[in-house]
């Protein structure tokens, strides 16, 4: 029970920060510099959500970020309808990396670049793996290793 608490903290902090332009530019900045876990946790606390950094890592693995390679079928409904993403390109960022990086996904993979894209293996019934990531600015087109 005690965990089904936590995870509806964790949800109500995502769902805030979707809808949140403030607190998204918050987790943005943090996120692109690679902030620690527990910035992002005393964040949180900030907005009156109380969660840990378990908490967050463990969204963080469920998000199925590309770091992992996971995607869930609502991400790639998402991606695939337009919805969850924005340009996000910015040459003085992106110029940076050679792969996929925060900056092309957002908070816990929330927020798509209109310039990733990332085609997806079929794992049978499902298709739960990214295969190959790029992004349509030219910086990166990888096969996942």
């Amino acid at each position: 029970m005690k965990g089904d608490k936590k995870m509806e903290q964790m949800q109500a902090f995502i769902e805030k920060a979707k809808s949140d332009r403030s607190l998204m530019a918050k987790l943005d900045e943090l996120g692109a510099a690679g902030t620690a876990e527990e910035k992002i946790v005393a964040l949180a606390a900030e907005y009156g959500y109380n969660i840990t950094v378990e908490d967050y890592r463990a969204a963080y693995e469920a998000a199925g970020t590309p770091k992992s390679g996971v995607l869930s079928e609502e991400d790639l409904d998402d991606v695939a309808g337009g919805g969850g993403t924005q340009n996000r390109y910015d040459p003085k960022v992106c110029g940076q990396y050679t792969k996929v990086h925060y900056n092309c996904v957002g908070f816990l993979g929330g927020c798509w670049c209109d310039h990733y894209y990332a085609k997806l293996v079929d794992g049978g019934f499902l298709r739960t793996k990214a295969e190959r990531h790029t992004c349509r600015m030219g910086y990166f087109d990888y096969k996942e290793e």
